[in-house]
């Protein structure tokens, strides 16, 4: 016997909706950047990061953590310590080339989905990542 799935959906949390909004818009470009610095673990890194979107009732501590340490995965971030990007395939790359640049536009947007929900949550009052000053990225 199948099982009728529900065709009702409840209304998502505004900050969940505007990131899946900008995943659903540069998810592939974030897969291809992310694969371009940490090769597949980068790009599983995304993946799993639009996974957690998908399925997700709101953007929750683990999932603002993910964000953040894309942001300074895509920024070369040398203060992150949990893990080791191999950035050997970075040095193939031609900083004036096209590509290069479309990388850094992409952070930077992320960058500003980032301040937006930060922004969000001082409107809510509720507290946004706890980092220090010199971690934050």
């Amino acid at each position: 016997m199948l099982r009728t799935l529900p065709t009702k959906i409840l209304p998502a949390e505004p900050q969940i909706a505007i990131v899946r909004a900008f995943f659903t818009k540069h998810g592939t470009a974030l897969c291809t950047a992310a694969g371009l610095i940490d090769g597949d673990a980068g790009t599983a890194r995304v993946l799993r990061l639009m996974s957690m979107l998908r399925e997700a009732p709101r953007l929750d501590h683990p999932m603002r953590r993910r964000l953040v340490d894309l942001h300074r995965l895509l920024s070369l971030d040398p203060v992150l310590k949990a893990f080791e990007p191999d950035l050997s395939s970075w040095t193939l790359l031609n900083p004036a080339s096209a590509e290069v640049e479309e990388l850094c536009l992409l952070t930077d947007r992320l960058y500003d989905l980032l301040i937006s929900i930060s922004d969000s949550d001082t409107k809510r009052k509720v507290p946004a990542l706890d980092l220090p000053a010199q971690m934050a990225a």
